[in-house]
């Protein structure tokens, strides 16, 4: 998955990558504690300019840094430079409708990356489970699902009646009722868990939900840990415990180190064929630059509730992703559940002698084609 991608960030192709990721991560460190805010914004201002300029440098040269040279990354550097400096008032309200979109953008690629990890995780869990010997492995994988979602439904109900106690009432005392977020979260998990138990019936048990509304659980708590913590920062009487502070750090950089290794390698290649537009390498310099931003906006251009909005915007966004990300997960799990029927089908005709041991069935179009063939004689599909 994501972290393994980010060994790829030695090799010599990737090393401006690598560059800019370690200036991120200094920035995006310094800015957790309150105490090295200053040096923040020292590392954070150069970053934005630099990534957007390269940024644009990517999208008009049609080609990925990787394949630029040296020489030429310099050259469109310099040209970019005076261009902005020639058309000054243009550029800064580019920068400044950029700056909005990047914060935006930032919340959309990590949530999507991040939970789109944990689906494939559920599925390679829901693999092994289905692949056992075990005649209760229908039985484990239903308790991997039901386990899994009535957890991810506790964990959401405990952690806001908890909120709700420790500040006397979100609504009142945070500026944003953090308990209807949640409760909303809850229906939703608790709807397609039914969706999925239903499915069941049709052969299809969709397991993978399990560990999925888990992280879901999490992330919202995380969610509603930034938001309460923000409002004290910004305005309360109190201080959150350094134990708290390096805990939302821990949890901020595991969804930033595992959206930026979705986007190295082989996963890239299959989002840059998907996107058409876009490579994946302009994409990782438009997320460093909006990590910058998202950052920076909070604490480089601080006012008193700033901190708190940017989270509360997440926290809303975070409904219709759950929504669509879910509702994916069992439209391609369908193509899955296809696969592992056809599989079964071929193993008990190739045992029953009805079709030979050197023969396979298409996955799309169920045509028996040679074991040898690449692409279905029938429909042109391509075999496994």
């Amino acid at each position: 998955m994501g972290f393994r991608n980010l060994l790829l960030l030695k090799q010599k192709e990737y090393r401006i990558y690598l560059i800019l990721i370690i200036w991120l991560l200094v920035g995006f460190t310094l800015f957790q504690f309150e105490v090295l805010y200053i040096a923040g914004y020292i590392v954070f201002f150069p970053l934005i300019v630099i990534t957007f300029i390269l940024f644009l440098i990517s999208i008009f040269s049609f080609k990925t840094l990787r394949d630029m040279s040296r020489k030429r990354i310099i050259i469109s550097f310099i040209i970019f430079i005076l261009l902005i400096l020639l058309f000054i008032n243009f550029f800064f309200a580019l920068v400044v409708v950029l700056f909005f979109l990047a914060i935006i953008s930032y919340i959309l690629i990590t949530t999507v990356f991040t939970m789109y990890y944990f689906y494939v995780l559920g599925v390679k869990i829901d693999n092994y489970l289905y692949k056992l010997p075990s005649s209760l492995k229908n039985f484990e994988r239903w308790c991997f699902f039901l386990g899994g979602t009535i957890l991810s439904i506790i964990l959401l109900i405990g952690a806001t009646i908890i909120s709700e106690v420790i500040t006397g009432g979100t609504r009142e005392n945070v500026g944003f009722n953090t308990a209807v977020v949640a409760i909303i979260i809850v229906i939703i998990i608790t709807f397609f868990g039914i969706i999925g138990a239903l499915h069941s019936r049709h052969g299809r048990l969709y397991a993978w939900m399990g560990i999925f509304f888990v992280w879901v659980a999490i992330y919202s708590i995380y969610l509603m840990i930034s938001i309460i913590y923000s409002r004290v920062a910004t305005g309360g009487t109190s201080t959150t415990s350094i134990p708290v502070q390096i805990l939302l750090y821990l949890f901020s950089l595991f969804l930033l180190l595992n959206t930026i290794g979705g986007l190295i390698a082989e996963k890239a290649e299959v989002l840059k064929a998907k996107l058409r537009i876009f490579s994946s390498d302009t994409i990782l310099i438009w997320l460093i630059f909006s990590v910058a931003s998202f950052e920076f906006g909070a604490y480089g251009i601080q006012t008193a509730e700033i901190e708190l909005f940017r989270y509360i915007v997440v926290y809303v966004l975070f409904i219709p992703l759950l929504i669509i990300m879910t509702y994916y997960g069992i439209r391609n799990y369908s193509k899955i559940s296809k696969e592992r029927s056809i599989l079964n089908l071929e193993k008990e005709a190739k045992r029953e002698g009805v079709i030979e041991a050197t023969q396979k069935i298409c996955r799309e179009c169920g045509a028996v084609n040679n074991e040898t063939n690449n692409y279905c004689d029938k429909c042109g599909a391509q075999l496994n």
